[in-house]
């Protein structure tokens, strides 16, 4: 039984490309397969999946983050501090950004092993899978696919604006350290004399823009990380397709 995506995942095509690439490497459990030293077929396997399981746990964390604030008490509501809960929001924050990041970083893997399963001249990290980068496989797409569109796709990725802001976030988090509530009250004396008082709250990180922090904060990202995916998903499928096309 396979895991349950949600819904705004490109899996139509994201499946597609993973079963027409993996027709270029050894068949599991060949000879071939079994005695390859570096492990092609799983490394480029196992990848794939990776972008599946860290976009479910995008989706996750944003779900529970959500149910955390929806049933937060009385005086977190307002303006009060609740360090289990400022914990547990600061886990699904945590969770959230690291997965996003790791989401491309595991495509540009996977692409990475399926460029070398077709062109590995310019695909030499094989064996030194730790130097593979998103910048490791485009510019080896670059190289041996230049016209190909996911490699133009590639080489736009990291000049947009929400992957930057998720890569920042994210290195925060992993690298740094956390995030807190930020709670900033205003008050307005009206014509009648009376005081209004109202509050903004954002979740800070030193060194990365403050989000606004409300139920849907998270899934907002979300949608950003799926408005970055949908099109490498789609140039993906349509490269692999291309490539046994005139295999």
């Amino acid at each position: 039984m396979d895991i349950s995506m949600p819904s705004d995942f490109p899996l139509t095509d994201f499946r597609a490309f993973g079963l027409t690439a993996q027709k270029f490497f050894p068949k599991l459990l060949s000879d071939e397969d079994l005695n390859d030293p570096q492990e092609r077929l799983r490394h480029f396997q196992w990848a794939w999946q990776a972008v599946r399981y860290r976009y479910r746990l995008c989706f996750d964390s944003s779900e529970e983050f959500s149910a955390l604030l929806d049933s937060a008490g009385e005086s977190w509501r307002k303006g009060g501090t609740d360090e289990e809960l400022s914990y547990k929001l600061e886990r699904c924050i945590y969770v959230f950004f690291v997965s996003g990041v790791s989401i491309f970083e595991s495509l540009g893997f996977c692409l990475y092993f399926f460029g070398n399963a077709l062109r590995s001249i310019n695909f030499l990290y094989v064996a030194k899978p730790k130097k593979i980068t998103l910048n490791a496989t485009t510019n080896a797409f670059a190289d041996s696919f230049p016209n190909a569109n996911i490699t133009q796709r590639l080489r736009e990725l990291p000049k947009q604006r929400e992957f930057v802001a998720l890569g920042d976030r994210r290195n925060i988090l992993a690298h740094r350290l956390s995030g807190r509530r930020s709670v900033r009250s205003r008050g307005t004396m009206l014509l009648d004399s009376t005081y209004e008082s109202t509050w903004e709250e954002g979740w800070y990180m030193p060194g990365s823009d403050e989000l606004t922090f409300e139920e849907g904060m998270l899934r907002r990202t979300l949608q950003s990380i799926t408005a970055l995916l949908v099109p490498l998903a789609t140039a993906s499928r349509e490269f692999a397709e291309q490539q046994s096309s005139i295999s």
